[in-house]
């Protein structure tokens, strides 16, 4: 036979059973909302990764961007530059056709220079004749150079002639842009230089006459000594 279950009983499982399911659903409940806040936290987080890779591509957009002015303007500014050296040396060669005291008939005494040698009263020397016009003809030239100072206290002068061997005799120029002649001469013993003169003469052709070109320098400005040459 069937045992008769008190009433207090019955209440206190129905009880049980409620707690039990109330148990339950709060936990779902919890669980619920965890999974909707970390649904939440994704779709935010999916929305900054969006934006973020969005920003990254506008930025990998404006450095290709970048890049290609950076190449423009460099390739700009190697044009202006090689625009800015050509005028220069365009300036250079007009300044040396307006220059009548240096440049005669399209030629120029561009240097003359003596450096003291190991012996006594000899000088090496090195000049340079130079066309400076800008389309370029043969030129063809000599030269002599004249030396002023002074002997024993007294005014005497000589030619280049004068003061080197035979082999030295003459200062003969054939060139189109610019030659350079060189040569050893020796001083009187006692000869105090003061100044040297050199003399040009430009042979003459069908477009252009013979003309002389004169420079008179003093012998401080043409010497090269040793200290010149180091500093």
């Amino acid at each position: 036979m069937f045992k008769i279950i008190k009433p207090r009983y019955i209440v206190l499982l129905a009880l049980a059973i409620l707690l039990g399911y109330g148990f339950s659903y709060l936990k779902g409940m919890e669980s619920a909302a965890k999974i909707t806040m970390k649904d939440d936290e994704i779709s935010r987080l999916s929305s900054d990764l969006a934006e973020t890779s969005k920003i990254k591509a506008q930025v990998e957009v404006e450095l290709q961007t970048s890049q290609v002015l950076v190449g423009q303007l460099t390739e700009q500014q190697r044009t202006l530059f090689n625009e800015n050296a050509e005028l220069k040396r365009e300036l250079v060669f007009y300044r040396r056709i307006m220059a009548p005291e240096d440049v005669i008939n399209g030629v120029k005494l561009e240097s003359l220079t003596f450096i003291p040698e190991v012996s006594e009263d000899y000088y090496f020397m090195q000049l340079v004749l130079m066309q400076v016009q800008k389309k370029k003809r043969h030129i063809k030239a000599s030269a002599d150079l004249i030396f002023y100072g002074s002997l024993d206290g007294k005014p005497v002068e000589y030619r280049w002639n004068e003061l080197v061997d035979k082999k030295q005799q003459k200062l003969s120029f054939s060139f189109r842009y610019f030659q350079a002649v060189e040569g050893s001469i020796k001083f009187p013993l006692g000869f105090v230089p003061e100044r040297v003169a050199f003399v040009g003469k430009i042979k003459g052709n069908r477009w252009n006459s013979g003309v002389n070109l004169k420079q008179s320098f003093d012998w401080s400005a043409v010497l090269q000594t040793s200290d010149s040459i180091s500093g």
